[in-house]
């Protein structure tokens, strides 16, 4: 026997509802703001001809039928194209969140494309007509009319054409795209699809009669925000004083509790629009986001007021629970019906009836002919009961004007509305009630949508693309067909600094010799450092007086050559050896040497451009680190005496002075050396098979890193590493530390060094080493 208690009415509600998507993750474009977006050139190919031809011939008084069929398949099948990619790539490059707010960008391009294009040809008449003027042309007239036509049935055209085209959005996301989604984003992220092709989005005003006659009720004759407001209050007013215990907060209270701040572009103006109904469109940061009370839930009102369900609680409950829980039971659903009762009282004391039930009967029973001739305002006031039937005729003129045929039509439908309103039943006060319900969540939609439009930036110059393209910020939407082979997309890079010392001594040593400064460099160092950078796959990020900055580059599809930081570390090694020829070079005839230290860091990311004119600068947080790295503390210059070794890295002890300053906790030792910092040195040991090894040199344990790699021109090279413990700098003078575990990485440049660590690798027996 089941002693379950029978539910209740109230337990049939979904009580609440939410949908977000988190920006956090998402790259920001070349406003730094907004997320730059490349669609796909043969979805916007089709999108931008069946715009142009539907305003050709939605933009004439008496449009003929056309077949659109094989334009709007193209649409269908392109968009799917473009989104079931989409989607796969949250298996690869992009997470549910990525896809949720890229996703609204393919509906923003074609309402800004209608718009766009709806405006043009107004303007286009606009300009015809004044040069008409000025000319005194007989064609004013006739301009004159088509101008006023064009105004006055902007909302029914923008309608109709956004209606077709995202219709078809509608049905590849129904019949193709949502299995896919569950699938990949699961059931959460589907709840986001609403949003996008909300019905709100096929006019530009929330209240257009178009949208209220053809998609939800007519709540104002006049096409006005503020009767819908109206209404809304005295409903949210009575849910308040039946259901007290169900929380509906008011539709406008919401925005405004969360920030006084505005959010900052509102490019398609749906913000400024849903903010006569919602409040302030309220800044919402890095997450956007939208609740549902269970009166925005649209199916908790037939369930709630089910009669026959209600009925089934009743007995059910009076089996189980006996006659006193029936008492109780009895009046919850005497007061669900109590308040059916007030509703439609407050409806025929407000008047509204006749104008919310003429939408079903005009979508049923007028010919376009008749909403094309006469004013469709004018219409909806006589179908109401606020104006006469003659009031209709006079608003239709000339080669327009309504036959008598026409205007018996509008009067039995007239007829038809007011013993219809007679006649309403609790079932018809419910369905109205479920359209205020879903008008109310799609004011929300409609704000997340936007939101979610004005966080997207859809580019389309080449310029642009190509800033956010190098600087790795465009999220590119292609089908199928255009996703190409992309070896050029940069997935990591190496950066390589040198500082180069004492340049400003040399240069003035020279002119004091009547040497030049310039060709001496030229010839004795930049010129031999650059003709090795191909062979290490090395660009250019900066060579100038005493800065080298390189960077190394791993691209996407090309795997076999991810060697970014081995080749780094060789071109370090072959640069130090050309500075060693040059120092030795100066000191025969006399001049300063030249000194330098060399810093390495791995990104396992692209680095970002920026562009002067042509000219790309690169922006890399690993230039930072390896600057940081080529450094020398003047400090440990004067402690540390000459040895085998060039880099060394001490720990800034607790009290001592400098410790803290600047963000400073180490003191780095780099005298013609190459530091390596230890994420390259991870990512190093990927790149190739390293043995480890230990020697003793003067008398003193070393661990060493031995491999081999290809430079970029497979050529098969040695490597070594160092691997030193980081000591402590205390009380000025240099300590080892037992308790510390860190380690430095240090590429040996030292030719008797690498000698006999290479001997040692390939199973020879080295000689004692020594100075």
């Amino acid at each position: 026997m089941n002693n379950k208690p029978p539910a209740n009415p109230y337990d049939r509600l979904e009580m609440q509802r939410s949908v977000q998507i988190s920006l956090e993750s998402l790259s920001r474009g070349i406003d730094n703001y907004r997320i730059d977006v490349r669609l796909s050139a043969r979805f916007t190919s089709v999108v931008r001809k069946l715009v142009r031809t539907l305003v050709d011939q939605y933009t004439v008084m008496a449009p003929g039928g056309q077949d659109h069929n094989d334009l709007f398949d193209r649409l269908r099948d392109r968009y799917q194209d473009m989104l079931t990619v989409l989607i796969h790539r949250v298996k690869t490059d992009l997470d549910a969140e990525h896809i949720s707010l890229l996703q609204f960008a393919a509906v923003m391009y074609i309402i800004r494309q209608v718009r766009r294009q709806l405006d043009d040809e107004v303007r286009e008449v606009s300009t015809k007509l004044a040069d008409f003027r000025n000319r005194g042309a007989t064609e004013v007239l006739g301009a004159q009319q088509r101008l006023f036509w064009l105004r006055k049935n902007y909302e029914r055209i923008l309608y109709t054409i956004n209606k077709q085209l995202i219709g078809q959005i509608q049905r590849a996301e129904d019949r193709t795209l949502a299995p896919i989604r569950r699938q990949y984003l699961g059931e959460e992220y589907s709840l986001i699809v609403p949003a996008i092709v909300t019905p709100l989005h096929l006019t530009s005003e929330l209240s257009a009669l178009p949208l209220l006659i053809n998609e939800f009720l007519m709540w104002s004759a006049n096409g006005e925000d503020s009767e819908f407001i109206a209404l809304n209050r005295k409903v949210e007013a009575l849910l308040q004083r039946f259901f007290p215990n169900l929380e509906t907060p008011p539709l406008d209270g919401e925005g405004a509790a969360e920030s006084s701040v505005s959010e900052i572009y509102d490019e398609l103006g749906g913000l400024f629009h849903t903010q006569a109904f919602l409040g302030l469109a309220a800044d919402t940061k890095t997450v956007i986001r939208e609740h549902f009370c269970w009166f925005e839930i649209p199916e908790n009102l037939p369930a709630l007021f089910d009669s026959q369900s209600n009925q089934e609680y009743l007995t059910a409950v009076r089996k189980q629970a006996g006659l006193g829980a029936w008492w109780r039971a009895r009046r919850e659903v005497r007061n669900l019906d109590k308040f059916i009762k007030a509703f439609g009282k407050l409806l025929r004391k407000e008047k509204l009836l006749p104008q919310l039930l003429a939408c079903h009967a005009m979508r049923q029973s007028l010919s376009p002919t008749i909403l094309e001739k006469a004013d469709l305002k004018v219409i909806c006031q006589y179908l109401s009961g606020h104006v006469p039937l003659a009031r209709v005729e006079e608003s239709s003129s000339g080669n327009n004007k309504l036959n008598q045929q026409q205007l018996k039509v509008l009067a039995d439908l007239h007829k038809s509305i007011h013993e219809r309103t007679v006649k309403l039943d609790d079932n018809d006060l419910v369905k109205i009630l479920a359209e205020i319900s879903r008008y109310r969540r799609e004011l929300k939609h409609c704000r997340f949508a936007h939101r979610a439009f004005n966080r997207l930036n859809l580019l389309s110059n080449k310029d642009d693309i190509k800033l956010s393209d190098s600087a790795g910020t465009l999220y590119k939407l292609p089908t199928n067909s255009e996703i190409e082979e992309d070896s050029d997309r940069i997935c990591h890079h190496t950066i390589l600094k040198a500082d180069v010392r004492g340049s400003m001594t040399v240069t003035d040593e020279l002119m004091a010799k009547g040497l030049n400064p310039a060709s001496f460099f030229s010839t004795r160092f930049f010129n031999p450092i650059n003709k090795i950078l191909e062979s290490y796959g090395a660009n250019k990020v900066f060579i100038e007086g005493d800065a080298i900055i390189l960077s190394f580059l791993e691209h996407e599809n090309a795997p076999q050559q991810w060697f970014s930081v081995a080749r780094a570390c060789g071109y370090a090694r072959d640069m130090l050896k050309i500075t060693s020829s040059n120092n030795r070079y100066s000191q025969q005839m006399g001049l300063p040497l030249l000194e330098l230290g060399v810093g390495i860091c791995f990104a396992d990311t692209a680095p970002r451009f920026l562009y002067d004119g042509d000219h790309p600068i690169m922006i890399s947080g690993a230039i930072g680190l390896a600057d940081r790295l080529s450094g020398c503390s003047w400090t440990l210059r004067a402690a540390i005496r000459k040895s085998l070794f060039n880099v060394a890295v001490l720990r800034i002890a607790e009290g001592e002075t400098g410790k803290g300053e600047k963000g400073q906790h180490y003191l780095l030792y780099n005298v013609n050396g190459v530091n390596l910092d230890e994420f390259a040195f991870r990512k190093l040991k990927k790149e190739m098979s390293m043995r480890g090894l230990r020697v003793k040199l003067n008398g003193e344990d070393f661990l060493f890193h031995v491999g081999q790699y290809p430079d970029a021109k497979g050529r098969k090279k040695d490597l070594v590493v160092r691997e030193g413990k980081v000591g402590l700098w205390q009380d000025s003078r240099i300590c080892e530390d037992p308790a510390s575990d860190e380690s430095y990485y240090e590429v040996v440049v030292n030719r008797k060094v690498l000698s006999l660590i290479l001997e040692k690798a390939a199973g020879q027996q080295p000689a004692a080493a020594g100075q």
